[in-house]
């Protein structure tokens, strides 16, 4: 008959040993699991809950909007327009709200340069004008140009496919509109100061239709609207621009003003359809804090004539770079 002989005292508390540690790591596996678990659902909790205060926040834009035509006689806006103070630390059941309206309508809109493939001279030779003003490189329109056009043939002072492609890492023009001002930084040559800079006076705006985007007299900075035309000085456009409170009611007020009165006859035809008073597209941007998380989103809008806001792209990045 075969003997067993017993496990001597060291190896079974070896074994013990180990088969505690194995217990433990497990343990300490499922309560890590546990705890991961609970966080990602706290954490799609209070997704949940931002993004449902983002859409009050949003509501709450709308209706601003549409109020603010429906008491203006001339619908028109200007930085001294009530809609631009918004909401700074709103207190709620267990956020602090905070809510920012910008309108964007006082910027060029780079789209413009290229509707259904075809070059707009009129606002190629505007953006000339204005690079020119800020002593930038007018070959600047060109590279924009390159970006969003179809072919892949460079104009003059321009890039195509082949000069991204031979960069570390390498991309592609993406031939067609901007999606975001922030692409202005792939171009070739564009630095960050010269990002900067034309952060300050262009913006990436969707064309919902086949009609170029109008910019807002009222909200145009001087250099923007000395780049109207050779006649506007810089005297002139700081005269029109009034230390950032002009409030024209119309176009017709815009032309009449002394500065330019008589200086613009032969050009409003060709620039009325180019201008306007009013912001017909702005950036919704929502901050909301909770416990120790802030959340910030950012909504793309669209004022119709009569006020109506239509939301054309919501995003966790501001559509607007800030500049001084």
């Amino acid at each position: 008959m075969k003997r067993y002989r017993p496990i001597p005292s060291g190896m079974a508390l070896l074994m013990a040993l180990v088969m505690l540690a194995i217990a433990t790591t497990l343990a300490a596996g499922i309560w890590y699991n546990a705890q991961l678990s609970v966080a990602r659902i706290n954490n799609l909790q209070k997704n949940y809950q931002a993004k449902h205060y983002s859409q009050g926040l949003l509501l709450w834009a709308s209706d601003l909007l549409r109020e603010d035509y429906a008491q203006d006689e001339y619908t028109h806006d200007s930085h001294l327009d009530g809609w631009r103070q918004g909401i700074q630390g709103m207190l709620v059941e267990d956020a602090v709200l905070s809510g920012q309206l910008t309108g964007l309508s006082g910027r060029f809109n780079v789209n413009n340069l290229v509707i259904n493939g075809v070059v707009q001279e009129w606002h190629l030779a505007y953006l000339q004008r204005l690079l020119a003003l800020l002593e930038l490189d007018v070959g600047i329109a060109d590279q924009i140009i390159d970006w969003i056009d179809p072919d892949q043939i460079p104009r003059p002072k321009g890039a195509e496919d082949f000069v991204y492609l031979a960069k570390a890492p390498g991309y592609q023009t993406p031939g067609g509109p901007m999606k975001h001002i922030g692409e202005l930084a792939l171009l070739d040559g564009v630095d960050a100061d010269t990002f900067q800079l034309l952060s300050g006076y262009l913006i990436a705006l969707p064309l919902t239709t086949d009609q170029p985007t109008r910019m807002n007299v009222n909200t145009m900075r001087p250099a923007a609207l000395s780049a109207l035309d050779l006649a506007i000085t810089n005297e002139l456009a700081l005269r029109l621009y009034q230390n950032g409170q002009a409030d024209f009611l119309n176009l017709q007020a815009f032309f009449d003003h002394p500065a330019i009165q008589y200086r613009l006859q032969g050009a409003r035809e060709e620039l009325t359809p180019r201008l306007s008073t009013q912001t017909r597209y702005l950036q919704a941007s929502s901050r909301i804090q909770m416990e120790q998380h802030e959340y910030q989103m950012h909504a793309l809008l669209q004022r119709q004539e009569v006020g109506h806001v239509r939301v054309l792209s919501r995003s966790m990045r501001p559509y607007l770079v800030r500049v001084p």
